[in-house]
């Protein structure tokens, strides 16, 4: 029970460094959506009740609102990606999370959260898989992917033709690289 706590602790810590990669820096954008804000504290809110800890203290406040924008409901920038910068520090303390170790090999646990949501923990990169791979035109394909998946305008049909290419490659191979996209949160 223990390790499937600390499976979703580590699955919602992924989700808050997730957010806070989405949120620009002040001084490019000194905004960030509710959308963004609501999903965090709403990642909080659940924290708390996995963890049976309270971190409501972490929580994006009203106080952090524009009062007005033209874009709608907004918030701080500079007020928000601290709390978020905040609780990442404190599950990294906590839980270890974030630091390098060494996995033999690749791991998924899958839990419910509720009937439409589902949270997958992978253990494993592109580049474990890579190594894993005797093909080199195989290799180099997963190279490829990885390289387009990193950058910030990813060019989509190219994405497309390596995940087919994979899928005729190997069903195997394809099913392990898929969940490696989806941790990606494309």
């Amino acid at each position: 029970m223990a390790e499937i706590q600390r499976t979703r602790i580590k699955s919602i810590y992924g989700d808050v460094k997730g957010l806070l990669s989405q949120i620009p820096q002040p001084d490019k954008d000194s905004y960030v959506s509710a959308f963004i804000v609501n999903g965090f504290n709403a990642s909080i809110d659940e924290l708390s009740q996995i963890s049976d800890t309270d971190y409501s203290r972490y929580k994006v406040t009203y106080e952090a609102k524009v009062p007005q924008h033209t874009r709608g409901v907004m918030y701080y920038s500079a007020s928000v990606r601290p709390q978020i910068g905040r609780v990442i520090s404190r599950l990294e303390e906590e839980y270890n999370f974030g630091k390098e170790r060494n996995v033999d090999s690749p791991s998924i646990a899958i839990f419910n959260k509720n009937q439409n949501e589902m949270s997958v923990q992978i253990n494993y990169t592109f580049n474990d898989l890579i190594e894993k791979i005797d093909d080199e035109e195989g290799r180099t394909q997963l190279r490829e992917l990885r390289d387009e998946l990193e950058k910030d305008s990813k060019n989509w049909e190219k994405i497309k033709k390596i995940l087919i290419w994979i899928l005729n490659f190997s069903k195997e191979l394809f099913l392990e690289v898929l969940p490696i996209i989806l941790q990606k949160k494309i």
